[in-house]
């Protein structure tokens, strides 16, 4: 990659915010969200990944711990609830085998 391709690409990340007193906004692209995920599974999962370690692997001048923070609390949401709709449709699936084998459906 070429540096100049480099920081159009540091550009893209950070979006002007239209209040002046606030920070511009950083934006987590494709790239930046892959690293994000390698990193934390590196560091054993989700729960047990600091953002500060996070930020270690990732390597990246543009990132600092808040951004790290913010994006973890999110991607731990994001697990808690596809774990959830997982175990709650296997449970569904189940009682509607189970009532189906014992005549209770139709």
């Amino acid at each position: 990659m070429t540096e100049g391709s480099s920081k159009k690409q540091r550009c893209d990340r950070v979006v002007a915010s239209h209040d002046l007193n606030r920070k511009p906004r950083f934006r987590w692209t494709v790239e930046l969200h892959e690293m994000f995920v390698k990193a934390v599974n590196e560091l054993g999962g989700p729960y047990d990944a600091t953002p500060k370690n996070i930020v270690k692997l990732m390597d990246d001048e543009d990132i600092t711990p808040e951004h790290i923070k913010s994006h973890l609390q999110k991607y731990r949401q994001s697990k808690d609830m596809i774990s959830t709709t997982r175990s709650s449709s296997k449970g569904k699936c189940y009682a509607t085998i189970t009532l189906y084998i014992f005549g209770k459906i139709n």
